[in-house]
This record gives structure tokens, C-alpha cells and sequence, in this order.
């Protein structure tokens, strides 16, 4: 049931008509992204609901976005993300026991009219991989497989919430799961860098090892020999030490 996105209503303001056209032409450029009828059914209709949306990330995963006017101006607009891993899972309206998960996910530009914020939500959810290394409780959505979503009724900051209409305490067990598990789509091959410095490069062009250089030993300098004067005048000294002192004169005028 593909429609089209109401951009215009008898009490909606300027700006919020031109954010809800915005909202309209980011959607048309998107082939991952589907608008449906607000009156179709695949959520409670009600006169205050004017957009569902059908988004696809790039994990793969899948997203429900409902936009509701609460006051029919445009100024107050709620937003609802749902997510499941199957598309036809959210075809149809919320019940307890689906496989459908309510994800805490609000745009914080509440100053901006809702076609902007929509736009914000939108881009993220197509973007969820990027989205989730930034937003851990969409990391854990992604994370959980169909049919642990069956019991889990809300992702919040603070952990995965039990489905409020399940009577038995809920346990979250440790999901270990290899990256190749997720469903991924394979990421394409990026062409080889030619001028990348590889490994091989490293071990061609690494400066080849020197062997150590040893200091040269110093020797020690030698003391200059005494000279004939310093050698008479200590001949000296030591004559008048023990009482030869016509020795030591002698001695000294030799000197």
C-alpha cells in the first residue's frame, strides 16, 4: 500500500510545510524507504497519525517509522521507530508475542519543525551500522535474532525491556554471535591501493641493522716525567728532613 507523504494540512504553519516537503523529497531519492497509507492498517489508525514509513538499513535490518500530529498544528509531532528483521513483520500492527521491537530513538532538535527531525531519523535508520557505533541500543536490536525480538518489547539506553504484557520475569541472555551471523550484506571489495605501504615494504626499505659501534678506549694519559730541578729540589727536602741540611743547600743551589 505505497502512498505518498502529506505535506500540508489547513493548520499547519509555513515552516512546517516546507519541512514536510523536505521530508518528502529526502524519501523519493531513497530506494530503501517506502511511504505507507496511514489508514492501511499496519499500525492503530487515528486521525492524529499522518506518516508510516518502511526503511531498510544498510545491515539489513528493518525499521517502522510512525509520525503522529498530538495537536493538528504541526508544533507538537511524536515519533514512533519500531524494527524487525523481517519485513513482514511489521505489516501489520503491534501485538504481544511479535517480533517486532519499539526502539528509544528521538531526534534531540525539538526546535526543529517535524519533517526535519523526521529527515534525521530517516537518514539514521538507512545508515544503521554507522548509527549503531554511536547509539549502542540500536548495536543490541541488531544484534538480537527473531526470535529473542519475540520477547522483548522495548530497547532503551539503559537495556532491552521485557514485552509489559509477559508475566514471567525477562532474562537477556549474553548474545554470542559471529559477525557473519548478522546477515550482513557483504561489503564490496575496495580495489588495492598501489602506493599502500605494505608489510613487504616495511621489510625491503627498513634500514639494514648496523652492527654496534663501540667507543674507542681512552688511555689514560701518563704523567710528564720529572724534571732535573723538580728532582733536586725534592732531594733537598728530603736531606733537611733528616738533618743534612749543607746536603740540602748544596742540593738546592744545583737547582
Amino acid at each position: 500500500m505505497p502512498s505518498v507523504i502529506v505535506t500540508k494540512r489547513d493548520l499547519w504553519p509555513p515552516n512546517m510545510v516546507k519541512s514536510m516537503q523536505l521530508l518528502d523529497a529526502v524519501l523519493r531519492e531513497q530506494d530503501r524507504a517506502t511511504v505507507m497509507d496511514p489508514r492501511g492498517g499496519i499500525v492503530p489508525t487515528c486521525p492524529r497519525l499522518i506518516a508510516v514509513v518502511l526503511l531498510k538499513g544498510d545491515s539489513g535490518r528493518h525499521y517502522r517509522l510512525s509520525i503522529r500530529d498530538m495537536d493538528d498544528t504541526g508544533l507538537h509531532c511524536s515519533f514512533t521507530v519500531e524494527g524487525a528483521r523481517w519485513r513482514t513483520d511489521l505489516m501489520t500492527p503491534y501485538k504481544t508475542g511479535a517480533a517486532v521491537a519499539s526502539l528509544c530513538l528521538q531526534s534531540t532538535q525539538h526546535d526543529l519543525p517535524a519533517g526535519d527531525r523526521a529527515v534525521t531519523l530517516v537518514l539514521s535508520l538507512l545508515r544503521d551500522r554507522q548509527t549503531a557505533m554511536r547509539i549502542p541500543l540500536l548495536g543490541q536490536f541488531m544484534a538480537a535474532d527473531r526470535a529473542l525480538l519475540k520477547g522483548i518489547g522495548m530497547f532503551t539506553d539503559e537495556g532491552p525491556m521485557p514485552d509489559f504484557d509477559e508475566p514471567d520475569e525477562f532474562d537477556f541472555p549474553p548474545v554470542d554471535i559471529e559477525p557473519e551471523e548478522f546477515e550482513f550484506p557483504p561489503d564490496e571489495e575496495e580495489p588495492e591501493d598501489p602506493h599502500e605501504w605494505t608489510m613487504l615494504d616495511e621489510l625491503y626499505h627498513a634500514p639494514r641493522a648496523q652492527p654496534p659501534v663501540e667507543a674507542p678506549v681512552q688511555a689514560p694519559e701518563q704523567e710528564a716525567p720529572p724534571t732535573q730541578e723538580q728532582i733536586l729540589l725534592r732531594a733537598a727536602d728530603e736531606a733537611a728532613e733528616v738533618g743534612l741540611e749543607h746536603i740540602a743547600e748544596a742540593l738546592r743551589a744545583l737547582a
